[in-house]
């Protein structure tokens, strides 16, 4: 049931970071992303690891995603039709998380991998499957691109029932025009679905924590493997 009066955080949230890869957020990066509603996209990042450390105090599920396509470009699909040029191809550079954030083999306890090949993070992954383990009913979003995966993955869960808020400072777009776009385009589809950092870090602060999560931290399980 989601919540009628869901605030910056929902009842239970878990918190997104789409696509912190270097093609995205690296100025070589092929599909750079310099547009957003701060200063730069460096100060984005910083953003998000602020984000990132409030949700870990917080108890917080948190599912990174990474878009990785095979180097033959045999998954591609559609998106050869895209105006963006080849990115974030298996083993290359681009592929990769910065190295400001946790590595795909060193992520801490209750967070986790979601792999796609499309915009949508739910499209083909078990991301579903995760959010009902941990019990989810909001979506914190964080990461890019603004227009496209962030945009895309919001009407995702918007079409499959969940509240999202997509943290304003912790995205960045392709334009500017793009990038602002795409935020008013979630506010209209949930009012309230664009949220300032400052409003979500002050509600991780009072947030009582996934009694999952907590599990999953003290046991390493998600069940109490004692019983």
């Amino acid at each position: 049931m989601l919540p009628t009066q869901p605030g910056p955080l929902g009842t239970t949230p878990a918190l997104l970071i789409i696509d912190p890869q270097y093609d995205f957020l690296d100025p070589d990066g092929a599909v750079y992303c310099p547009c957003s509603s701060v200063d730069s996209t460096a100060e984005v990042v910083e953003n998000i690891r602020s984000l990132v450390a409030a949700a870990r105090r917080a108890d917080l599920p948190v599912i990174w995603t990474k878009e990785s396509h095979r180097d033959d470009r045999s998954d591609y699909g559609a998106e050869l039709l895209s105006v963006e040029r080849d990115h974030t191809l298996a083993g290359t550079e681009g592929e990769q998380f910065l190295s400001t954030f946790n590595s795909e083999q060193d992520l801490p306890p209750a967070e986790y991998l979601v792999r796609k090949r499309r915009y949508n993070c739910f499209h083909n992954t078990d991301l579903d499957h995760l959010l009902s383990t941990f019990d989810i009913d909001t979506l914190v979003l964080a990461g890019v691109t603004t227009n496209v995966c962030v945009h895309y993955t919001a009407q995702g869960a918007h079409e499959r029932d969940y509240v999202f808020r997509v943290v304003e400072e912790c995205t960045a777009g392709t334009s500017q025009s793009l990038h602002d776009a795409a935020l008013e385009m979630l506010t209209y589809l949930q009012p309230s679905g664009v949220q300032p950092l400052e409003s979500v870090t002050d509600a991780l602060a009072d947030y009582d924590g996934n009694e999952t999560v907590k599990r999953v931290k003290r046991t390493g399980s998600v069940v109490d493997l004692e019983k």
